[in-house]
């Protein structure tokens, strides 16, 4: 026998020790390690050099029950039992700029660059119930999104291809049953088939509450209406999607992916248990929940992370709720390259990140959407340069590197099944320490949720200064004189003007009187237990306004002061 084979039977009946101390350590004490301490970049969890089946061993890692195939409970390997081998991700970006018109001719761009789905964002205005004419709105009004006013607004947005798109997502989170109720009677009047068409709604209001801060109404409200929204869909339209948790805001907060998936199902369970409390099966309701994730620069800790998610929710479903049905355990989840990874300073450097991230979304598999979004955003709102490179994007990872091939191509990695594992043990912790608090609601209003954001907003942010997590562009390899040469979106400062005239122009030729008395209704409903989703029906087809129907229901829920030690009313 060689002495070459002598040494590998050793190394290998000696395991990770022998290699260590045989290979390891002398190459490190040869030439150092390139870093003091190697660590996971969200989480700080340590990496060590090298995982083994000792490492599985040592957290109870189970392959059978840990693991199973594609499309098998616990659905750690994908939900679908065909992956992407049968249809690849929904390609989306997230748009929506200016007036109506606007808007529609740049979502008919972006389809013709190649995306099957939009995710349409209004103005903030829109999304905290104001008219366009109102002076708080001043200078706000289609900035940062679309500007929604009346029925009007709603139709001439899609005026394109509809037929084209696989999803439309439609996110309007507090005043979501107005929103709801124009979508319906836009596509009526359109002519469309409403079960032709998959509509997708963030609804996710608590989220709002936790870190965005694009609320109205109190949360015990704000969870009234967003559970209204759900229960109409479950009724009337059983293909929509109308509860899509942001968890993705959770990551942009800086929220690490335990906390991400805890706070997200912690969410989850007091939309479910209202609807529950309400007469439905968590058989029902299960399927109508879906989920947003963001996916960051650690490669390793996004596919975890996503492996994670689908198989804590099976279990969730399963043994917290007692669900049956194979639909209430599959994990609904669109997937999002990380908009906290892109930079201001050379914005090139961001078309590298998209590429990675989304590499890992589809690696990490189970998405049945993944968005882009854009290399330019930290500067603007995105031009039509980086909508087409960043659709080029999703199709050159999916066509041309082979990843959507095979199905969860990465299963049996000793580091990947240790960081899903580990994670898994990690998520139901925290979601046990929530559910003492009270669920979500319990933790929104002792400010958990917030508070612990702000400490890794903190301890991110100190990362970055002492450069110990290295942004290239921003902290690392920095450019001193930099001329960023790139094409800009400049907002039309004339849209604001043609909005408020339009909405002037309907308020003169509307029938005010009934409007009036449709208001009422409205107000009526808040007071009891209507589904307010029916009244908004009746209201914006006599061109109620969306601030008028919020206005409504400030009148009788008031608004929440995030300052109070409880929610006003």
């Amino acid at each position: 026998m060689s002495r070459s084979t002598e040494k590998l039977e050793a190394l290998e009946s000696g395991g990770e020790t022998l290699w260590r101390t045989q290979y390891y350590e002398p190459a490190i004490a040869e030439q150092g390690e390139r870093k003091t301490r190697f660590q996971t970049q969200s989480l700080r969890w340590d990496i060590k050099p090298l995982y083994t089946q000792a490492d599985l061993d040592a957290i109870g890692f189970d392959p059978d029950k840990d693991l199973g195939l594609p499309g098998t409970y616990p659905y750690t390997r994908e939900t679908r039992p065909a992956g992407y081998r049968g249809d690849l991700w929904a390609m989306t970006q997230v748009s929506g700029f200016g007036c109506a018109e606007d808007s529609a001719k740049r979502w008919e761009y972006m389809v013709n660059q190649g995306l099957d789905s939009i995710i349409v964002e209004y103005d903030l205005p829109t999304t905290n119930g104001y008219d366009s004419d109102n002076p708080l709105c001043r200078g706000e009004v289609g900035r940062a999104g679309m500007a929604l006013d009346t029925l009007q607004d709603m139709e001439d947005a899609l005026n394109f291809p509809l037929e084209k798109l696989k999803n439309i997502t439609s996110v309007c989170n507090a005043p979501q049953p107005v929103n709801l109720a124009m979508l319906i009677k836009a596509l009526q009047r359109k002519g469309k088939k409403l079960e032709d068409i998959r509509l997708m709604m963030p609804n996710t209001i608590l989220v709002e509450y936790t870190c965005v801060g694009r609320y109205i109404y109190p949360p015990k409200h704000g969870l009234r209406l967003a559970c209204d929204v759900i229960e109409y869909c479950m009724t009337h339209h059983k293909n929509w999607m109308p509860l899509n948790i942001v968890g993705a805001q959770i990551y942009a907060a800086r929220g690490n992916p335990v906390q991400e998936i805890a706070y997200s199902f912690a969410m989850a369970r007091a939309y479910i248990d209202e609807l529950l409390t309400r007469g439905h099966d968590i058989n029902d309701v299960a399927p109508m929940v879906s989920f947003i994730t963001g996916i960051d620069m650690d490669f390793f800790e996004a596919i975890g992370k996503l492996r994670a998610y689908r198989k804590v929710w099976a279990r969730l479903m399963k043994e917290t709720y007692g669900a049956t049905a194979e639909e209430a355990l599959k994990l609904r989840l669109m997937s999002s390259p990380g908009t906290m990874s892109m930079a201001l300073q050379q914005p090139l450097n961001n078309i590298a990140r998209l590429g990675i991230e989304m590499l890992a979304c589809a690696l990490g598999g189970g998405a049945h959407t993944i968005n882009t979004p854009l290399y330019d955003e930290a500067h603007a709102l995105p031009s039509e340069d980086a909508i087409t490179i960043g659709a080029n994007i999703h199709h050159i990872v999916a066509q041309e590197t082979g990843v959507a091939d095979t199905i969860d191509p990465l299963a049996g990695s000793y580091y990947v099944e240790y960081m899903t594992k580990r994670l898994e043990d990690a998520v139901f912790e925290e979601m046990a320490k929530i559910e003492a608090m009270g669920g979500a609601l319990g933790a929104l209003e002792a400010g958990y949720f917030q508070s612990e954001l702000a400490e890794e907003q903190i301890a991110m942010n100190s990362d970055f200064h002492s450069g110990e997590r290295k942004f290239v562009g921003v902290n690392y390899l920095v450019k001193k004189d930099e001329k960023r040469e790139i094409e800009i979106f400049r907002h039309d400062e004339e849209s604001e003007a043609r909005q408020i005239e339009r909405l002037n122009r309907i308020k003169s030729q509307r029938d005010n009187a009934a409007v009036e008395r449709v208001l009422e209704k409205v107000r009526e409903a808040a007071r009891g237990n209507t589904n307010m989703v029916e009244p908004m029906l009746e209201a914006v087809e006599l061109y109620a306004t969306h601030g008028e129907l919020c206005d409504a229901m400030r009148d009788v829920f008031g608004e929440y002061d995030p300052n109070a030690l409880t929610p006003t009313l």
